[in-house]
């Protein structure tokens, strides 16, 4: 069965040139009946992977892109590990659809995939393929560790010019599904964005993977790898050169805590300039853990989900130590203050957004407490017979992208990506609003039209205002719990602010606004007690000083609840016998917003 839907892949696919790649609409389609001024919260996921991707594909995942829009959009999916009749125990559906998605399958050796899954390619027969069809996870390892060295693989030819020739098939059907997706109409229920992921891994293998995300379908003949661009710099010059006028591209940064604190290395003078253009966010949150912030005693909740290893090298040969301070977000945020002082720009003013790294073609499968893991383990969850915890133990379902956009369309939505308003959640549909502004009204919490005013009288999370001209710096947040969670509350909402003092980084938590009114028995997972579904406050920096360049952002916290793997175990307690005692049994799910910077404009 598995066998018979790859080779029909290849016949739908397999003859398509890179010339029927650009023959479809660039933005062409019928205005939103919903169209708000001042914004409306869109829900989305744009780190997708699917079989197309060698990791997802050797760890048995069967979705294609088509499939993985599909099941954003609210339809049901078959899980890994699959019977001899293509049937499945494990069956996934979101409890509700998503606003956006994006297909982000690896650049890195997509065409390799193809030509190993088609019998009438003379590569068929090699010794490669026949390992990555026979024995996949150790060609999955094979493979990755020779893409990471940039090592092609022997069938591919001179320049790998028949490895990229294969590529152009599964190319065309990501953006095939993403254009079939779309929906153009005035409902406007659903957008998707052509993407690809570069996966650099540089230094040994340290993470530098970055998303490529396109405005439009207008995008180049193939996928920019790690292959033809082994650094930043020249990805993005490619992608220029690939591009006309009508191709824009966001480039997104993932999982910079695994980077061995490479991810936010200072940029060169031909980077410096453009590095913020061509990577205007970051993702904070997704699958393989939290790159807010290193834990340490002045910031506990830094702790959050963070990986106990620095890159994926310490993962497999099980060295546990803790990762560099400057893998995080928060660091880079530091550090672009530093170099705006004394170079006169900053370089990492970066939106934060959240999102999965699915590998079984399931975005935004973020349910806590149903988690089915991301393809590693293949292994049934919830079964009769017990065999295992459903992915590696410090892994977690992942977060969502959120925007404030006008409307739910491809140029609304990169718009807002562009200009980074827009925030990261570790799984949950939390509403949050963030203002700055000197001018914000005290009683915004308690106004009907309160973001409509705070929108003329401040900057929203993403902007960037004149602190020398401020007279005071004043915040206004409000959170709203997921509607569809019972026993979610809010229990704090905090502001991060950095500032630069005396020539110094300063960098303090400050909450302005909380709710303990909840508890949580870990022998049980029951939350008792009510909290509040919502919070808001509007905060005057006591500490502002008009003269200093400064960032903040906003971290939304709710009550404690069971983390998935300790709710598993308590239902099976043989699962859990020998894994880590060092991870933690519940959570505080979360949001974080982009930041909002006082610059001497």
């Amino acid at each position: 069965m598995k066998k018979l839907f790859l080779i029909l892949l290849i016949f739908l696919g397999f003859e398509l040139t890179s010339a029927e790649i650009q023959t479809y609409p660039n933005e062409d389609r019928e205005p939103c009946s919903i169209y708000a001024e001042d914004k409306i919260p869109l829900f989305g996921d744009l780190h997708v992977h699917t079989a197309l991707s060698l990791d997802a594909n050797t760890q048995g995942t069967m979705n294609t892109p088509d499939d993985a829009y599909r099941f954003a959009k609210g339809h049901s999916l078959l899980l890994q590990p699959y019977k001899e009749d293509g049937t499945s125990d494990r069956v996934a559906r979101l409890t509700q659809p998503l606003d956006f998605a994006a297909v982000t399958d690896h650049a890195e050796l997509l065409g390799e995939v193809r030509m190993c899954l088609d019998e009438s390619n003379p590569s068929f027969k090699s010794l490669q393929c026949k390992m990555f069809r026979n024995f996949p996870k150790l060609s999955y390892f094979y493979m990755n560790a020779n893409a990471s060295l940039r090592r092609p693989m022997g069938f591919c030819g001179d320049n790998r010019k028949k490895c990229l020739e294969s590529a152009q098939a599964p190319w065309h059907e990501i953006i095939k599904a993403a254009e079939n997706h779309y929906d153009r109409t005035n409902e406007c229920n659903f957008t998707t964005f052509v993407g690809y992921e570069w996966t650099g891994a540089v230094y040994s293998g340290n993470n530098l993977h970055r998303n490529v995300i396109f405005q439009s379908a207008n995008v180049p003949n193939a996928p920019i790898s790690f292959y033809e661009a082994p650094e930043r710099k020249e990805l993005w010059k490619q992608l220029d050169e690939d591009c006309d006028e009508n191709c824009n591209y966001v480039v997104i940064p993932h999982n910079s805590n695994l980077s061995n604190g490479y991810m936010f290395e200072t940029p060169d003078q031909d980077e410096l300039y453009v590095q913020n253009t061509k990577e205007p966010l970051v993702e904070i949150f997704q699958h393989k853990g939290s790159s807010e912030c290193l834990t340490d005693s002045s910031d506990p909740l830094c702790s959050f989900e963070q990986l106990p290893y620095k890159d994926f090298q310490s993962k497999f040969r099980n060295n546990l130590s803790a990762p560099p301070k400057s893998s995080f977000v928060r660091d880079a945020l530091e550090e672009g203050l530093i170099i705006k002082n004394q170079k006169g720009v900053n370089p990492f003013k970066v939106g934060l957004i959240g999102s999965t790294d699915t590998h079984l073609g399931t975005p935004g499968l973020v349910d806590e407490q149903l988690f089915q893991g991301h393809g590693g383990a293949g292994k049934s969850f919830r079964s009769k017979i017990p065999k295992g915890l459903p992915d590696d133990i410090e892994f977690n379902p992942g977060g969502l992208a959120v925007v404030w956009a006008e409307e739910n369309s491809r140029t609304s939505i990169f718009n807002a990506l562009e200009r980074k308003e827009v925030y990261g959640t570790s799984g949950p549909r939390f509403l949050v609003r963030f203002f700055l502004g000197e001018n914000l009204d005290k009683d915004s919490c308690s106004m009907a039209d309160a973001v409509s005013e705070a929108y003329k009288n401040g900057v929203p999370m993403g902007a960037s205002i004149d602190g020398g001209k401020l007279t005071k710096a004043r915040v206004f947040v409000s959170a709203t719990a997921d509607t569809t969670m019972e026993n979610q509350f809010i229990e704090k909402l905090q502001v991060i602010k950095g500032v630069i003092r005396n020539g110094k980084i300063e960098t303090t938590v400050h909450d302005i606004e909380s709710n303990l009114s909840s508890s949580i028995d870990l022998s049980t997972c029951q939350v008792s007690g009510v909290g509040l579904k919502s919070l808001c406050s509007v905060w005057d920096d006591p500490d502002f000083i008009p003269e200093e360049e400064s960032f903040y952002y906003v971290r939304v916290v709710a009550n404690q609840s069971c983390r998935w793997s300790h709710k598993l175990c308590l239902e099976n307690p043989e699962y859990c016998q020998d894994e880590n005692d060092n991870i933690p049994k519940f959570i505080q799910e979360r949001a974080w917003t982009s930041p909002i910077w006082l610059e001497n404009l």
